[in-house]
Order: structure tokens, then sequence, then C-alpha cells
């Protein structure tokens, strides 16, 4: 999961080791949570090592994330992001990038058609924008067929020895798996909206 989110959020700007820690924490919908360094720089070197990862010194990235705002106050901001100070030594932080080979892989990792667990069903969704419209949809039509046949199995398990509080938490589940059937068909729909607005952008 960690690896997938990594090149997701490199795939739409080069990132600190610390930015991309508070990114991936921040990500909506995975319950990332607390990404430590521990689990952070690990990956880092394995995606590095593979050649779907790049490392670059601060002082040749452009920083796209600070737009000119008009102000002495917002110019300064701007100018100090795409111009930061040298550290000690003359070497500047480094940052990471997605490579040609890792934006492929990402690709991969998000039309990989193997069931996954929520989480890391929420960060496909989180970078889906980087598919296809049509694998877009093949990814949201999987899923609603496992949520489908999640609900078909629950409503078919014997519920007799369960005593009241299992069957509440039991009933919690079947509750989740309705709302999110319900939303992926919201995304379906949407999908197919799209695709009968050629003018429209599928982003």
């Amino acid at each position: 999961m960690i690896e997938l989110a990594i090149l997701g959020l490199l795939k739409e700007q080069e990132l600190h080791g610390y930015e991309l820690r508070k990114r991936l924490g921040e990500l909506p919908g995975a319950r990332a949570g607390v990404v430590s360094f521990g689990s952070l720089y690990p990956a880092l070197a394995r995606l590095e090592r593979a050649g779907l990862v790049k490392a670059v010194e601060a002082n040749t990235r452009t920083d796209r994330a600070v737009p000119s705002s008009g102000s002495l106050a917002g110019e300064l901001a701007a100018f100090r992001a795409r111009h930061p100070l040298p550290t000690p030594g003359g070497r500047g932080k480094k940052v990471y990038g997605i490579s040609p080979l890792g934006e492929a892989k990402l690709v991969e990792m998000l039309r990989d058609p193997q069931p996954v667990d929520d989480r890391t069903f929420a960060l496909k969704v989180a970078f889906c924008r980087h598919l296809a419209p049509a694998q877009r949809l093949a990814l949201f039509q999987r899923r609603r067929a496992e949520v489908a046949a999640r609900i078909a199995e629950h409503q078919h398990r014997s519920e007799r020895a369960l005593d009241r509080y299992v069957r509440t938490l039991r009933e919690r589940d079947d509750e989740t798996l309705t709302i999110d059937l319900a939303w992926l068909d919201r995304l379906i729909a949407s999908e197919h909206e799209q695709a009968a607005s050629p003018e429209e952008t599928h982003q």
C-alpha cells in the first residue's frame, strides 16, 4: 500500500521525505494515519533501487505549489520556494520524484485486477485520474462485484449461534457494505455520464 501511495504522490509533485510523510498521512479515505520514517525510507529505497523513483537535489526542483499572488509577501514566498537557501556544505536537501518507469508501474498497480483491502482500494480511487476512462470504469465495476459478493455471503450465513453484540457488529458491517455499494453505483454512473460527454475532461 505504501509504495502505491508514494508513486501516486510523486506523480503529482517531487517531494522531500518529510513532505511525503505528511502527504501520506493526509490521503483521504485511506486511513493511512501517521507513517513513520522507519517505514517510509525503506520503501523509498526499494523503489529507487527498482528504478521507479529518482532522487534529485532541491535546488533543481521548480516548485509549482506556490503561485504568484501579486502581493509582496506572496512574491517573496514564491521566490523562496523556487530558490531555496543552500544547506551547510553547499548541498541541497534531497527530494524524490517519479521516473518514467515508475509512472508505468503506477498505472500497472492501479489496473491490477486482484482483490484488495479497503485501504488499498481507497488509494486506487485517490489516484485513478491517472487511468484512462475505460480503466477507471473497470476498476469501479470490479470493486462493485466484490462488494455485492460480500453482501450475498453475509445474507446466507447463520446468525443463530451469535449473541446480540456480535450480531450488532455484523449489522454494522452489512450497513457499511450497502453504503459502499451505493457509492460505487454513483461512481459508475458518473463515469458513464462522462463517457457520453466527450467534450468534458475525464480527470
